[in-house]
């Protein structure tokens, strides 16, 4: 860990005595621990050019992997010397998710419970396990160790997209309409398959079109008006209510997949997170805000 303070002290400052005077140690010790570093790794992050010394291309790429974890280890020190990790609360939740329902709603909290401070992050859909927020709102079939899981709201997906790309590409009366149009994938082309085979226009052919990473990109491509993508109302009912965007279709598609509201079961949770966790379950939280 030493030598590692010194190799991120040094790359983030670019020069040995200025990471010296911030470590409080040497010019020699930060040195040393530098070329002990290499020697632990079997890699060159270090270079002279000219009096001074840079960084390798390797050293480039792995100061790039460690910031990020020293930047969160001087945060939650900065936090817990200011005793502000207690009364913290942290939620995490998809992306749209968050922008699309909890960020909307959570004004209305922080209103009613002005002490309550909130920590609002993404959560790893790829690697929920990863995740060590307080509460998690996440999607999937509700099975996550470490977090007691309830049912926030279903995950039916229907077809949205915008005024122009409706009108350039309708009417869409069947699901053989929509072959006609450009289709959004969420993730994969698998939900658009299923969808389709399911409202009776089964695709004969692989199915083209843009996808996006996740369910935010998509919502960005529709308003774009780049095509048609399967989406859940409930995410997007500011853009539905403003116009912005127009669902095209009755018919929807259920994955077996639902929003869950997870809650820490490790450990013993103060009271501002089920203060939280039950203003999310209630009424209140489950109407939209009004403009």
């Amino acid at each position: 860990m030493s030598a590692l303070r010194c190799f991120e002290s040094f790359a983030r400052l670019g020069d040995i005595a200025q990471a010296a005077r911030e470590l409080g140690i040497t010019p020699s010790a930060v040195s040393h621990q530098l070329r002990g570093l290499e020697g632990l790794l079997g890699a060159r992050l270090t270079e002279r050019r000219g009096r001074r010394l840079g960084l390798t291309s390797e050293g480039r790429g792995y100061f790039e992997a460690v910031s990020p974890a020293f930047t969160l280890l001087q945060r939650a020190t900065t936090q817990l010397r200011q005793n502000r990790l207690p009364r913290r609360v942290t939620i995490s939740a998809l992306p749209l998710l968050a922008n699309g329902w909890l960020l909307p709603r959570l004004g209305r909290f922080m209103a009613l419970h002005p002490k309550v401070e909130i920590q609002v992050q993404y959560a790893r859909y790829r690697n929920y396990a990863s995740d060590a927020a307080d509460l998690s709102l996440r999607f999937g079939a509700g099975d996550w160790p470490g977090y007691v899981s309830e049912v926030l709201f279903p995950g039916g997906a229907f077809p949205v997209a915008s005024p122009a790309v409706a009108a350039r590409h309708g009417p869409f009366r069947t699901a053989a309409d929509f072959l006609r149009a450009p289709l959004i994938h969420d993730g994969s082309t698998e939900q658009w398959a299923s969808w389709l085979d399911g409202a009776g226009a089964p695709p004969t052919a692989p199915l083209r079109g843009m996808v996006c990473e996740d369910g935010l990109l998509t919502r960005t491509a529709m308003l774009a008006g780049i095509g048609v993508a399967l989406t859940r109302p409930l995410l997007i009912e500011q853009e539905l209510r403003a116009g912005h965007l127009v669902q095209l279709s009755e018919h929807g598609i259920r994955d077996g997949q639902d929003y869950y509201l997870c809650l820490r079961a490790d450990q013993d949770l103060p009271p501002a997170v089920h203060q939280l966790a039950a203003w999310l379950r209630s009424p209140t939280a489950g109407r939209a805000p009004r403009d």
